[in-house]
């Protein structure tokens, strides 16, 4: 007999746990699915977060806090003090979302690739997993993707409802190397160059005592190959004794979030719907909150009995209301820095040199962190007008407020 269940969420990332809690919460039969061997495994590293994002029973998750930014374009250097959040192990903080998912009732099983979609007259209607010689066909009335966006088993809704994939020149592409022997006590680096991360920055991690984490990321690079030649080229502070102990590879894609994000019996959550703020690739914010708002539309149409794409469309107009205009702001800031990088970060950093107001605001929207609070008066500060130009400057604004 085949196991039925009333929401199957595909993926064990921050955007299927928090659907899969949700959906428990309210009272589904629901089952996660996730390829690895592990919650939190091998592809996951560490993430900046703000502080209000790592609730209470979170916190044991937390590596680091942040209390200075030092920011590098190709001739500048600025360095930001404050509290600017913190850098979580998303090893740790994934397993921490587990924990509350099983609470709310959900089951989960590990190492359970999908292969493929069961579809009846069009409409989703289950799974079917497969690894080696052991599959299964798994029946329920709503799908939620939560596959992410970094490899082959990604993008199942992209894939078979949309019959596309993401666009291979702009995707960005990443690497990560835990450092050992690390001295880089609460100060995290970010380095902008269109030479070693064309269309992205490397950054520098503080992750707890005598470790680090070292990242690059950008288009059209070999991922590997750059983060080496980053690190032999660069004179990095805190890293001269450090080395590799552990490595991790993603890729994000910069093109728009895909314009439907629902279809019978399927919905699409974080990185499988391109919810990603491109500037800076932060995306957990929005999976936390669009994987919950995806678990209780599921519940809700499974309770009217209608998983039809009409019925879940509700699921795509409360997450748009929430962060569409966010992560058009996201794209638009990002396209910006398409002509000319190097001139104009190493333009921006110079205007912050003596502006701790702009240094704030920048990293506010850079983040972002609060970006309603910081967006105006970035975009309306003379000097950043003069770098992106008015016309730019003007039409993010009516766009973000209007």
């Amino acid at each position: 007999m085949v196991e039925h269940y009333d929401v199957i969420v595909v993926g064990g990332g921050p955007a299927g746990l928090s659907a899969a809690s949700a959906a428990a919460s309210k009272g589904g039969k629901v089952l996660l699915l996730e390829l690895q061997a592990q919650i939190g495994g091998q592809t996951q590293s560490v993430a900046w977060l703000p502080k209000e994002i790592v609730k209470r029973e979170l916190k044991r998750s937390i590596a680091s806090e942040v209390e200075e930014v030092v920011l590098h374009s190709p001739h500048r250097r600025v360095g930001i003090s404050g509290s600017y959040g913190v850098i979580v192990d998303r090893r740790l903080f994934d397993k921490l979302l587990a924990v509350q998912a099983v609470s709310s009732g959900a089951e989960i099983w590990i190492s359970s690739p999908v292969k493929d979609l069961l579809k009846n007259d069009g409409t989703v209607r289950g799974v079917c997993a497969e690894a080696g010689s052991w599959s299964e066909r798994l029946e329920c009335e709503i799908v939620i993707d939560a596959t992410g966006m970094s490899g082959r088993w990604s993008g199942l809704f992209l894939r078979e409802i949309l019959g596309r994939k993401w666009d291979k020149e702009r995707l960005v592409l990443s690497n990560e190397y835990l450092m050992a022997n690390a001295e880089t006590e609460k100060r995290v680096r970010l380095f902008f160059s269109s030479y070693f991360a064309p269309m992205g920055y490397a950054w520098i991690f503080p992750f707890g005592k005598y470790l680090a984490m070292i990242g690059i990321r950008g288009v059209r690079i070999h991922p590997d190959a750059a983060l080496d030649e980053f690190i032999g080229r660069q004179e990095l502070p805190g890293l001269e004794k450090a080395l590799p102990i552990a490595a991790f590879r993603r890729q994000l894609p910069l093109e728009n979030w895909i314009k439907q994000t629902h279809s019978d019996g399927i919905l699409a959550v974080g990185g499988a719907a391109g919810q990603i703020y491109p500037v800076s690739g932060h995306g957990i914010k929005y999976s936390l909150r669009c994987g919950e708002i995806a678990g209780e539309v599921a519940v809700e149409a499974v309770s009217e009995g209608d998983p039809s794409s009409e019925f879940l469309e509700e699921y795509d107009r409360k997450w748009r209301s929430e962060f569409g205009k966010e992560l058009q702001i996201g794209r638009m800031l990002h396209s910006w820095l398409q002509t000319s990088p190097d001139k104009k970060t190493d333009a921006l950093f110079s205007a912050m040199t003596n502006d701790i107001e702009l240094q704030r605001d920048f990293l506010g929207v850079f983040l972002p962190f609060e970006l309603e609070k910081h967006l105006k008066r970035f975009l309306s500060n003379d000097k950043v007008q003069k770098i992106f130009g008015q016309n730019n400057t003007d039409k993010a604004l009516v766009t973000y407020f209007s």
